[in-house]
């Protein structure tokens, strides 16, 4: 029994121990993406010799355009800020004068519609302060989930090229990060009619795609063949 315990020691001393070479490597998938939203934001605005008035006015614009954008079906509508402030004297006007203004702002996955509605509302008298396509949340999760699908394949393959150089074969991760969320892509200013146009045919947005990316890094171990 000691003896044959022996030469097991013996035996597994004489083995050589399995070296393990760390890799690390990173890699990054962009995914062009045809944007979904289109967003519109629209500002009601009067000026007045006194404060009251240009409230008022400004009050049954927003009353008329937030109506009018009610009646469109899958357009999401909110109001933004409230400003009321004094209008300096000029040379040429020293009348007291104050302005009121407030903004609109639209949204809607139908284009078409959200262009009509827009041009409508240039028509009784509002603004055009922004109109542009970007991605909604919901389109702006996908494309990231496809594109870390597509970092971790590329990650992977770059792993297996890279052990078949060094003479090794890929034996596990050590750790993997993801990033945690994909770029949140830039608004594309489109072309649009200009602010207080009263247009007769609603503006133009021409959508392009927008880049959503997503990188992987990992510490790869190699083992010998």
């Amino acid at each position: 029994m000691i003896r044959a315990a022996a030469c097991a020691l013996v035996l597994f001393a004489a083995s050589p121990a399995w070296a393990e070479t760390v890799l690390h490597l990173a890699a990054t998938a962009t995914r062009m993406v045809a944007p979904d939203e289109l967003d519109a934001t629209l500002r009601a605005e009067a000026v007045s010799a006194n404060p009251a008035d240009a409230q008022q006015r400004v009050n049954a614009l927003t009353s008329a355009a937030l109506a009018s954008a009610h009646q469109v079906p899958g357009v999401t509508v909110s109001t933004g800020g409230y400003t009321v402030w004094r209008v300096g004297p000029t040379q040429q006007d020293r009348s007291e004068r104050w302005q009121a203004g407030q903004s609109i702002s639209l949204k809607s996955h139908d284009g078409a519609a959200l262009l009509k509605l827009v041009g409508t509302l240039q028509q009784k008298g509002l603004a055009t302060g922004q109109l542009d396509w970007r991605l909604s949340p919901e389109a702006e999760r996908k494309a990231h989930t496809e594109a870390m699908e597509q970092a971790l394949s590329a990650l992977r393959d770059r792993v297996d090229k890279a052990a078949a150089l060094l003479g090794l074969r890929f034996g596990s991760y050590k750790e993997v990060r993801l990033d945690n969320t994909g770029p949140r892509p830039v608004p594309r200013l489109m072309q649009m009619a200009p602010a207080m146009a009263a247009a007769a045919a609603p503006p133009q947005a021409e959508a392009t795609d927008v880049p959503v990316s997503a990188t992987v890094e990992a510490d790869a171990i190699l083992l010998p063949k």
